[in-house]
Order: C-alpha cells, then sequence, then structure tokens
C-alpha cells in the first residue's frame, strides 16, 4: 500500500561528485524548492511518475500548496493497490479501467457517507490532471481512444456575475469522470452559510471571559476581520506593525497581509488588505507586550536557538512553522512555545462550545462561522449606507479574500432571504466592547 513522507529541501539543480572511496554524492547547487511530498509503495519503492508530478507542480508551476495533491494521489495509489490494478493500464471497456473504477469508490464513498461530495470532486480532479501530465509528458502512451484514461467533454456555464448580460455563458472542458457537487444549501451535502444571530453573538459573549486569553482574542479577531482560522493563526508582529488609520472612520484600521510580506499564510498566498477596529487593535497591541505572551516568546526563541539540532527530531509541518517564526515573530504562542495553527484554535473552540451546549444545545456553530458573521453583518452594513451594491460587494470580496465574486454574492443572496440578520455592523462594535471588557484568565 502506498504511503507518503515528506522530503527535506529539494534543489532544482544539483551535482554528482564522486568521493575518494569510490561511492557518490550529490550536491545542491541552486534552486531550492522547499519540501516535497514523496509517495513510496509499501515495500519502500520510489514512485518515479507521481514524484515526478509534485517536482513539476512546485518547481515549474510554483504550486504553493501540495497537499490536496499529494493526499489525492496517495489515496487513489492505495486504491489500486487494495484492487490489484495498474496505474498504466487502460483496456478498451471502460467499467475495467483504474479511473472509472475508482471514480466508482468515490461515489460508493459518497453513498455510505465516508466523504464529502466536495473531497471525492477534489481527488478526482487531481487524478484527472496527475493524468493529462502523464500523457503530455509521455508517461502513459495510448494507441486508441478506447485506450485513454477518461473522454474529454465541454459544458457550458452560465455566467452569474455583474456582466452576465454582455456574457450569460462560457465554455469549460471536463472530463466524463467529473463529479458533481450538488449546490443546493439546504442539503447536508454543503454547508450554508451560519453566521451567528444577535442571540448566539450575545451568548457567546457571556462565555468568552470563561476561555483563555488567546482565545478569547481569536474569537473577536475572527469576527471583526473575517480571516480564516489559519490566518489568525498566523498573524504576525509584522502584520500588526503595518496598522494604518481609515480615512473614513476614526474607529476602525487597515492591515496588510501576505506570506511573503509578513508571514501570515493567507488562503491561495494572496496579499489583501483587511479592517480591524480601533479598540481591539489596542487590546491586541496591549497584549503582545504582556507578561503572559512575553512567557511563551522566550519558550519559543529557545526552541528558535535549538532548531538546527532539533530538526531530525520534528516532522516537516512543525519544522517549517518553527522557519516561519524566524522570519515573522507570530503573535500567538501556546504556553509550550509552539507557534498555534488553525487545528490547535480548533481544538479549543470546540471544548468552548461544549461548554456552551451544555445550557444551549442548539449553539453547534463552527469557528469559520464566526469569519460568516463578519461577512454578513459588514455587507448589511455597507448596503445600509447606500453605497452601489457593487462597490459593497467588491469592497467585501477584498477584505474577505474572496477568490470568485460568486462566493461574495452568497452574502447578499442570505441577507435577502433573512431579515433577522440585517442589523448595523455597530453591533459586533459594542459586542466587542462587552468582551474586551470581560474578566481576564
Amino acid at each position: 500500500m502506498a504511503y507518503l513522507v515528506h522530503s527535506d529541501n529539494v534543489f532544482k539543480q544539483t551535482e554528482l561528485q564522486k568521493l575518494e572511496d569510490d561511492s557518490f554524492d550529490c550536491r545542491p547547487i541552486k534552486g531550492n524548492i522547499g519540501s516535497l511530498p514523496t509517495l513510496f509503495t509499501l515495500d519502500g519503492k520510489f514512485n518515479h511518475e507521481a514524484n515526478s508530478y509534485f517536482f513539476y507542480l512546485k518547481a515549474i508551476k510554483q504550486a504553493k500548496d501540495l497537499s490536496p495533491c499529494a493526499q489525492a494521489l496517495n489515496a487513489y495509489y492505495r486504491f489500486l493497490d487494495d484492487e490489484g490494478m495498474s496505474w498504466d493500464y487502460f483496456p478498451p471497456v471502460k467499467r475495467l479501467k483504474p479511473t472509472y473504477r475508482y471514480c466508482s469508490h468515490l461515489r460508493k464513498q459518497i453513498k455510505d457517507g465516508e466523504i464529502a461530495h466536495s473531497t471525492a470532486s477534489i481527488r478526482m480532479n487531481q487524478v484527472i490532471n496527475y493524468y493529462k501530465w502523464l500523457l503530455y509528458e509521455g508517461y502513459l502512451k495510448i494507441n486508441s481512444e478506447k485506450e485513454a484514461p477518461f473522454v474529454v467533454e465541454y459544458t457550458s456555464i452560465q455566467t452569474t456575475g455583474m456582466l452576465s448580460h454582455i456574457s450569460p455563458s462560457f465554455i469549460v472542458q471536463t472530463t466524463d469522470l467529473r463529479i458533481k457537487v450538488p449546490k443546493d444549501a439546504s442539503t447536508n451535502n454543503i454547508r450554508p452559510l451560519m453566521p451567528l444571530s444577535k442571540e448566539f453573538l450575545d451568548i457567546l459573549t457571556s462565555y468568552l471571559p470563561k476561555a483563555s486569553e488567546e482565545l478569547r482574542l481569536q474569537v473577536l479577531i475572527s469576527i471583526d476581520t473575517g480571516l480564516r482560522i489559519g490566518e489568525v493563526a498566523t498573524l504576525s508582529l509584522d502584520a500588526l506593525d503595518t496598522a494604518t488609520p481609515l480615512a473614513e472612520s476614526e474607529h476602525r484600521y487597515e492591515l496588510r497581509i501576505s506570506p511573503q510580506l509578513n508571514g501570515v499564510q493567507t488562503k491561495y498566498g494572496k496579499a489583501r488588505r483587511i479592517e480591524i477596529s480601533a479598540q481591539l487593535l489596542s487590546i491586541i497591541n496591549e497584549y503582545r507586550t504582556s507578561e503572559r505572551r512575553l512567557k511563551r516568546v522566550s519558550k519559543l526563541d529557545i526552541k528558535l536557538e535549538n532548531l538546527v539540532d532539533s530538526a531530525l527530531t520534528l516532522n516537516q509541518k512543525a519544522k517549517e512553522a518553527l522557519e516561519l517564526c524566524v522570519l515573522h515573530e507570530p503573535l500567538f504562542i501556546s504556553e509550550q512555545g509552539n507557534p498555534v495553527s488553525g487545528k490547535s484554535i480548533e481544538a479549543r473552540w470546540t471544548d468552548l462550545r461544549t461548554m456552551i451546549r451544555k445550557n444551549y444545545p442548539t449553539f453547534t456553530h463552527r469557528f469559520h462561522d464566526l469569519r460568516s458573521s463578519y461577512g454578513t453583518y459588514r455587507l448589511n452594513d455597507l448596503l445600509e449606507a447606500n453605497l452601489p451594491v457593487v462597490d459593497c460587494m467588491e469592497l467585501l470580496m477584498g477584505w474577505m479574500g474572496h477568490r470568485h465574486e460568486a462566493t461574495t454574492w452568497k452574502y447578499l443572496r442570505f441577507l435577502k432571504r433573512k431579515e433577522t440578520f440585517k442589523v448595523k455592523f455597530g453591533i459586533l462594535d459594542s459586542i466587542m466592547h462587552e468582551a474586551l471588557g470581560g474578566g481576564n484568565e
């Protein structure tokens, strides 16, 4: 069965040197592209095709995150091992081909509730892109259409953006192996927007004093800025130092965030500007110099000083997280002196939610719903200010870092359906005032 490991630094150019004892040493020259996922068979054989593909994505396409691809190909090769199939054998009959067998396997997993439609769709798409590359590079050769790993198809997509009257549809290339993700947000297949109601925001505020100081700030940052959980986790002091007051408001500031500029791990590595209230920024700046945090910084500094010696005992993610801290000091550090991760924030949020549900069983919100709350209330506030709808969408899209305008338009459609969420953004400011005024841990 296939398994994944993560390599150390990989270089585009290396030099093979013969040593005095007739052994050889491969030395790097230049072009360090960092760590790569590496796929092996159960008996330790190097998967040449898959690993060459990973190198291509990182070195040529400059992919930021190979995790979805690596996990998808790992799952695919595990399936092939279980079924005793080869990746490059494609008989004329579709149902006997490994790609079609895997597609049927994913559909069965969806039906059995083992994976979501979106997960299956991503995995299948990654496998399709892999085979396209194999065909292009000559790793896979076919003699006729019947031996192809899939059939290429073309489908028309309706345009929903503000220029839909000019170009009502566009054509995209797809295959007969695509797994459609249901668009009906009322089903269990796709979780709809779930912003916190005024009632639940009040409840959350009343419980925040019982949370740690770090979680309390993390929750308020997400509500006030719309940052994703991974962005909150990697918020750095360098990012806070970019704060500039907004000319339009004496109560709000603007921050610049990006992985390159200040280490904040934004989705897609996209640089953007976010807004934050002056009150919250002041509290955060107090926290960054607090004795509580500085004790944690001292522990982190010790880890960074010993990073070279301890590198071999760390997993790749932990090593990369610490290396990032050398460049950009994170705002949030664990009690053990480690940079906080999105998973650790999610775990603390789950503990807090469990506490709340003892008295309010219907409080089932995820941490990500705090971001939805920001988007919903902020959009309504912009609309209440009588700004043109298109301008409101552009502002919100920029602040939240949406890649596609369709994602931002979901918030407008939600507001049209839900009258109860048409409340001024000032409600979040008042809630923040109450939360920040709560007792400290």
